[in-house]
């Protein structure tokens, strides 16, 4: 996609909470590594969009992101993996929200209980479980994107609680990829700590907090908790290829 058609998009857009944090996916910044995605084709008449976009590894994997049913026709003709509906229900789709840290809020306490993880804690990533060791070896190890960790919670006695993994989403913007306690230490507030730590690094260095993926109530209610604020609401389909 040419530049301008980009700059295009993110001007329509800047001013919309409902759709700006969503664009940046698409954006590619340079500090990225492994971008994600790809623009393919972009379609927009006023305030309508309709964004056609591929994994940066895989063209073959195709997504739409739209908020018309006027680009349905155009859709089809990509037999698009996974649609991408900004607006009301939608057959099939399960509702996905997002969220964003307004730092106007910060609280300046600090949470000792958690701290960024480096190499030398392989150990924890091998007590995790797979998906952990996983996370561990492309957010600390390969450092798959420029700007990427792990924040690891501990308890009073020092053992291991969980974890959040985040990324960089866009210039500037970091993204929760992951949040996970261990069963051991579910309810009591591990979550929430690892959450304000995260934005609690944002703000001191000057980036966006966001919290891309809230598939459910508990998601929804631990970002709510923590100050964040809703920024985009979708319906996700995911269709067999």
């Amino acid at each position: 996609m040419r530049e301008a058609k980009k700059e295009e998009l993110i001007e329509l857009f800047k001013d919309n909470l409902d759709y700006v944090l969503e664009l940046g996916i698409l954006q590619e910044p340079k500090l990225c590594k492994k971008p994600v995605y790809k623009f393919e084709r972009a379609f927009v008449c006023g305030d309508e969009f309709c964004l056609v976009y591929s994994e940066a590894d895989d063209s073959e994997s195709v997504f739409v992101s739209y908020n018309s049913h006027k680009f349905e026709q155009i859709i089809g003709e990509y037999e698009p993996a996974q649609i991408v509906f900004h607006g009301e229900p939608c057959e099939g789709g399960e509702l996905c929200e997002s969220y964003y840290f307004n730092r106007e809020n910060f609280d300046h306490t600090e949470n000792t209980n958690c701290r960024l993880l480096g190499a030398g804690d392989k150990k924890l990533a091998r007590a995790g479980g797979e998906y952990l060791n996983i996370i561990f070896e492309n957010f600390i190890e390969k450092k798959v994107w420029a700007d990427c960790g792990i924040i690891g919670a501990f308890d009073g006695t020092g053992d291991f609680a969980g974890y959040l993994a985040y990324y960089e989403l866009a210039q500037d913007i970091r993204d929760v990829s992951y949040i996970y306690t261990k069963t051991a230490f579910r309810g009591l507030g591990y979550a929430k700590q690892l959450l304000n730590c995260f934005k609690r690094k944002n703000i001191l260095e000057n980036k966006v907090s966001y919290y891309s993926y809230a598939v459910d109530e508990v998601s929804a209610n631990l970002a709510k908790s923590c100050g964040f604020l809703p920024c985009a609401k979708r319906y996700e389909i995911n269709r067999e290829r």
